[in-house]
């Protein structure tokens, strides 16, 4: 009976003392793991850290590390007012349209000044029959009179050259533009236009003692005598003589 209550009486200090070693060890497991965390945290805190700086880079350093750009230097030619002397470039040549042209051709050469109130225009006798225009001034002043008339009478001029002073022309006598705009005239004027009788004239101008003579040539540049020439003519003079009337 000694014994035995002896045994019983030991097993509840051996229970507690287990205990207590089951909770210190317990309490151990703990802080050792927690201290890893603690130690794990700390190396991806330290590796994030320089991921950041990687990306971007401090340069601060290479600031204070760099040195100022030198001056430009300009070669000799490029210095002072040398720019200012360089030649200027040559016109490039326009390719001369037909406008151009005749701009050229009313200006060029430079017309005498005279008074327009003193020329005179007159139908006169030629050779042979045939009628010349006599203009009282010199050919550069009659050639604008005679080449303005032909514009304003819608007279086409095939071909121009005022160094021989010719001029080429289309003309129909009875050619007639619509009056009153009817139907019937129109229809008239339709009929007729498709109809070829214009005819081939050239105008020369010959000047002899600063006056100028029209002489009317067929295309072969042979004097004629036909009623459409002297229609051409008489066209000429009327139309001048009431443009210098103005």
């Amino acid at each position: 009976m000694g014994s035995g209550t002896a045994i019983v009486g030991t097993l509840p200090g051996s229970l507690h003392t287990s205990r207590s070693l089951l909770l210190f060890t317990t309490r151990s497991f703990m802080k050792a793991k927690f201290r890893s965390l603690i130690i794990v945290a700390a190396l991806v805190n330290v590796s994030a850290c320089s991921t950041i700086k990687n990306l971007f880079p401090d340069k601060e350093k290479d600031y204070q590390f760099t040195t100022e750009i030198p001056p430009l230097v300009l070669p000799p030619d490029l210095v002072g007012d040398s720019i200012a002397k360089v030649p200027a470039a040559a016109a490039t040549p326009v390719a001369e349209t037909a406008e151009t042209a005749e701009t050229t051709e009313a200006v060029a050469p430079t017309a005498p000044a005279i008074d327009r109130k003193l020329i005179q225009v007159e139908l006169l006798d030629a050779d042979q029959g045939s009628k010349r225009l006599h203009i009282s001034a010199p050919s550069t002043i009659a050639w604008r009179m005679v080449g303005k008339a032909l514009s304003r009478k819608s007279i086409e001029v095939t071909n121009r050259n005022q160094d021989e002073g010719l001029f080429h022309v289309q003309y129909d006598p009875n050619k007639q533009d619509v009056e009153d705009g009817s139907f019937w005239d129109e229809i008239t004027f339709v009929i007729k236009g498709f109809e070829v009788t214009e005819q081939e004239y050239v105008l020369k101008l010959v000047e002899n003692n600063r006056q100028t003579d029209v002489i009317i040539m067929d295309k072969e540049q042979k004097p004629v005598t036909d009623e459409a020439s002297l229609s051409l003519l008489t066209l000429l003079h009327n139309t001048i003589k009431a443009d210098l009337a103005k």
